[in-house]
């Protein structure tokens, strides 16, 4: 696992906050709270032009945002962790922000790269045995890059959205999500549209309300905010 607390990744960040789409916020409520989580979306073409930072994530807050946990699939040119190989395929890792802006410290796995079409796979679970989340990043079903850390929180907001910094995002053909809750909850559920016309991501539970499974999520193409 690496350490990045660098200009770069701050501008990073801040070009988060600018020009971020979040398609799907879910919030817990009272004592329940998010304890594992898995999404995986198939990466769209590359944006046109290739000019700007563009990322697709999903991800999840923990206690009073201590953790920002997210499965990150990025391109751009200069990417931070690919270099100038950000340009021609999508870098991606699993990534935790901790801190606070301006000031955050990247956690990061191992970047690999994969081009579009590739199934991108994120887990996210909190370790009974070692109270540490681990996330583990699987592209095309293969395990490329891991952090264990934010001991002992508890995941309170999961997200699925787009950074579109520059050019044209194509749309993303399919994204498969479920959450495990510590706790029953009917509450959790998401009824209506999600946001940016994201459309589909239907929520149902097998077990009265700890386990969600959404139907495909399909995130339209974005222009650059």
């Amino acid at each position: 696992m690496g350490l990045l607390s660098t200009i770069g990744a701050i501008a990073s960040a801040a070009a988060f906050a600018s020009a971020n789409s979040d398609f799907v916020t879910l919030a817990t409520r009272g004592s329940a709270w998010i304890q594992e989580a898995d999404a995986t979306v198939i990466l769209p073409a590359l944006p046109n032009p290739v000019n700007g930072h563009t990322s697709l994530w999903s991800g999840i807050y923990t206690d009073n945002n201590l953790s920002f946990m997210q499965g990150v699939s990025a391109v751009g040119p200069g990417d931070n962790f690919c270099g100038r190989a950000g340009i021609t395929a999508w870098c991606n890792n699993a990534y935790t922000l901790t801190g606070q802006a301006p000031n955050w410290n990247v956690h990061n796995g191992k970047s690999v790269l994969a081009g579009p079409g590739a199934k991108v796979r994120t887990h996210y679970k909190l370790n009974p045995s070692t109270q540490l989340w681990d996330q583990n990043m699987y592209v095309n079903g293969k395990l490329v890059s891991t952090v264990s850390m934010s001991k002992g929180e508890h995941g309170n907001i999961f997200y699925i959205s787009i950074e579109c910094a520059a050019g044209d995002c194509a749309a993303h053909p399919a994204h498969y999500v479920s959450i495990v809750l510590n706790q029953p909850d009917m509450n959790f559920k998401h009824n209506g549209a999600w946001d940016y016309g994201a459309t589909g991501g239907v929520m149902s539970t097998p077990d009265s309300g700890k386990t969600w499974n959404f139907t495909t999520l399909n995130m339209p193409a974005q222009k650059a905010q």
